[in-house]
């Protein structure tokens, strides 16, 4: 750390590069934020560049994130002596932007990736390995949005209202939500590892009674907050936030409970499937019971054979569960025959035959009532 009244080595070239002002009120604080950064191991060209794109106190995290020399896609194609155009269609599939075959943006831990997707694909079809890769880059870039906006709202934000935060400050706090964020890669393993398990026991009773690989029979659910976008429109963006983060643990919570998995979140509705009929409808029940003050909720469930993809599902009975949802009034839950068929305990009330969206003839549904 520079000591105050003294010069660093390096000061007459951060004038001539701009980016200390000797005459500023905050040059010492800049001396501060420079002199850290050399220390750092970080070099005038990428301070300048940082500079130039107003993000110099984020300069030591980015480097951190992902360290190491840069390569391109050609090196890394033949250090593992792969097919160049596998490195090309996963990086797509995954989601992210293009790279000339001599563009260096590569790393080793961009190796250690490939490796595992070349290996994919001597057991896979390469359809399927790609599709592999949209499922995760979808899934890891949420995490990845996700992280990142907590340090905005929950670290440089308060940093920022409650006094004035300096830039080294600024820049040692990105320099530890990156360390923090790379640590927090060694909770993957073990997470996908246990939701693996969970969903192979699953799939395995599911379809204990079939050989069809095709279709799997499930229980599938929509459940959502009624007037949503009403209500929303007088929320500021905090207490918006709040409901959405409410509601999706509260699903998530709820959901997991009864051995049902999530599909998606889509802000004020949750999909979800169960293999048990009888969980469903417990489930569906509870997230009617559990809507976040100030709110109700709705649902529909079918039961029946459905497409299993990408840790997706759809087909007809997907479809009908979402439109058996639309229908239904604040807090009530609606479902199809079939469901009434598989759960003789539940209590269900006739509710008509509803003409839906998307079918043909009228579909007779029955209101759950416990």
């Amino acid at each position: 750390m520079l000591r105050s009244g003294t010069v660093h080595a390096d000061e007459p070239r951060w004038i001539e590069r701009q980016l200390l002002d000797p005459r500023a009120q905050s040059a010492a604080e800049r001396r501060q934020l420079l002199a850290w950064m050399t220390e750092q191991g970080i070099s005038l060209d990428e301070m300048t560049n940082a500079h130039a794109q107003g993000q110099l106190t984020a300069l030591a995290g980015d480097l951190a994130l992902r360290p190491g020399v840069r390569m391109t896609p050609s090196q890394l194609a033949l250090q593992l002596r792969v097919d160049l155009e596998l490195i090309h269609d996963v990086r797509r599939a995954s989601g992210f932007p293009p790279l000339r075959d001599d563009e260096p943006g590569l790393t080793d831990d961009d190796v250690r990736m490939f490796e595992l997707f070349e290996l994919a694909s001597g057991f896979f079809d390469r359809d399927e390995v790609l599709r592999l890769a949209t499922v995760m880059g979808s899934s890891i870039r949420r995490i990845a949005d996700a992280a990142g906006e907590m340090f905005l709202r929950d670290v440089e934000g308060p940093m920022k209202a409650d006094s004035p935060v300096g830039e080294i400050e600024m820049a040692k706090a990105n320099l530890a939500a990156i360390g923090l964020a790379r640590a927090a890669t060694g909770v993957f393993a073990p997470m996908f590892l246990s939701h693996l398990e969970v969903s192979t026991q699953r799939a395995r009773a599911a379809r204990q009674d079939s050989e069809d690989y095709d279709t799997v029979p499930l229980a599938i659910g929509f459940v959502d907050l009624t007037g949503f976008t009403q209500r929303s429109s007088t929320l500021t963006p905090r207490e918006l936030h709040d409901l959405v983060v409410d509601f999706e643990m509260r699903a998530t919570g709820i959901v997991g409970d009864h051995d049902g998995r999530v599909v998606k979140l889509i802000g004020d509705e949750v999909m979800f499937s169960a293999v048990d009929a009888a969980a469903a409808c417990t489930i569906a029940l509870a997230l009617i019971a559990s809507a976040p003050n100030g709110t109700q909720a709705r649902g529909g469930l079918a039961f029946g054979d459905v497409v299993a993809s990408g840790g997706d599902v759809f087909g007809p009975v997907v479809n009908l569960a979402s439109r058996i949802a639309d229908i239904a009034i604040p807090s009530e839950v609606l479902v199809n025959d079939t469901m009434v068929e598989r759960v003789p305990t539940a209590s269900f009330e006739p509710a008509g035959r509803r003409s839906l969206k998307g079918f043909s003839d009228p579909v007779r549904v029955w209101a759950l009532v416990g």
